[in-house]
């Protein structure tokens, strides 16, 4: 989904989905101030409509700039005045040389409350609408996910209500959503009473998560959503597979070494076979494998130091004399702290776009290598 970078002269900086790009034929220009003034003391929040608004549009009220101003899209933004003298004063929309002026009375004695005496919109429903359970590999997007909003008068018409905000958020499962991550989700289409929004999240470690979808109506406390069962959605996010793996590879030998903390390990030795590639003499062409060591039991992508291996030589396959393997040898740093790690190879036929991981195999150390997915690393000792 598109983000936009919201610029104000001074304030926050928001971000907000824009459906839309801006017609920038249209002239610039204000057609309407909701509410049409709010108290000296400033901090009323205020809608501007009008045409040909940009993200670099500013906004200044009295001369003052118009704090936490949203751009929402090129005919609608938002902003908090400022302080300003009791009287008529003018609202200003400017971009270049561009700019379009709306009278805004600044009245005495009032709190600054934000309160303008408008009935603000009531989230009367919402829902996680589909799907309540996916399974997506680390680091993908997920499937499109769907919520539905109820909000009386604004949701019942077709189109995209004005003021409402949807975003998709997830968690460890059974954390609060206060503590989730959330991303903004687009509008999608009108359904009765309800509008549904869409959107989708990336989660960059495997795990099982909760998520789900919330919503807002003129920056007001988000409402939280649920299945129609009351539950979450759960997500399973698994490691990333290669798309392009190699046919089969195995770390060689040793099985298992000691190493000093801060030494180079004695020389380790790895076996790859590409069809058409590494068979006869020589180095297979696009080939590279790299030696990896890290915690014991830890993922291997994640948080691993990688080192490149060289390649050594020949080693035959099925037959006698065919040399279908290409034997690669390599040494690593041992680790500063004395304990008990990992570590494994891991072969690209891609020039190293796509990895595939290779732990023991062959007649050394008796496991399947690549075979049969990661799960017999050689163990270093460093002591």
């Amino acid at each position: 989904m598109l983000l936009l970078a919201l610029y104000a002269c001074v304030g926050d900086v928001i971000q907000h989905t824009d459906s839309a790009e801006p017609d920038d034929t249209d002239g610039l220009a204000i057609t309407a101030l909701d509410p049409e003034s709010g108290p000296a003391a400033g901090g009323t929040f205020l809608r501007i409509a009008g045409a040909g608004f940009t993200t670099a549009s500013a906004v200044t009220v009295g001369g003052a700039a118009c704090a936490e101003l949203t751009f929402l899209s090129a005919g609608e933004l938002y902003c908090t005045t400022p302080p300003g003298a009791v009287g008529v004063t003018e609202v200003r929309v400017a971009d270049g040389e561009a700019e379009g002026t709306a009278p805004f009375t600044y009245l005495a004695d009032e709190p600054d409350t934000g309160d303008t005496g408008e009935i603000l919109p009531t989230i009367t429903g919402c829902t996680l609408d589909a799907p309540t359970s996916m399974t997506v590999e680390a680091e993908d997007s997920t499937a499109e996910v769907t919520g539905s909003v109820t909000i009386p008068g604004r949701t019942e018409t077709e189109g995209e209500p004005v003021g409402v905000e949807a975003q998709v958020g997830y968690g460890a499962a059974g954390s609060e959503p206060s503590t989730w991550s959330w991303e903004e989700m687009s509008w999608s289409v009108q359904a009765g009473a309800a509008d549904q929004y869409s959107g989708s999240f990336e989660a960059d470690r495997e795990g099982t998560y909760d998520y789900t979808v919330r919503f807002r109506a003129e920056r007001q406390e988000w409402v939280v959503c649920t299945a129609g069962d009351g539950s979450y959605g759960s997500v399973e996010v698994t490691a990333p597979t290669d798309e392009e793996p190699v046919e089969y590879c195995h770390l060689q030998w040793p099985c298992a070494l000691t190493v000093a903390p801060g030494a180079t390990s004695e020389a380790v030795y790895a076996w790859i076979y590409q069809g058409g590639v590494t068979q006869g003499a020589g180095q297979g062409a696009n080939i590279e494998m790299e030696l990896g060591v890290g915690v014991a039991g830890s993922d291997p992508l994640l948080g691993w130091n990688w080192s490149l291996m060289s390649y050594f030589t020949d080693k035959d396959g099925m037959i006698e004399g065919d040399m279908a393997n290409d034997e690669y040898r390599g040494t690593f740093v041992g680790p500063a702290v004395a304990g008990t790690y990992d570590y494994a190879v891991r072969a690209s036929a891609d020039s190293g776009l796509t990895w595939t991981l290779c732990d023991l195999g062959g007649d050394s150390c008796n496991q399947g290598g690549s075979t049969d997915g990661y799960d017999d690393p050689g163990v270093c000792t460093v002591e």
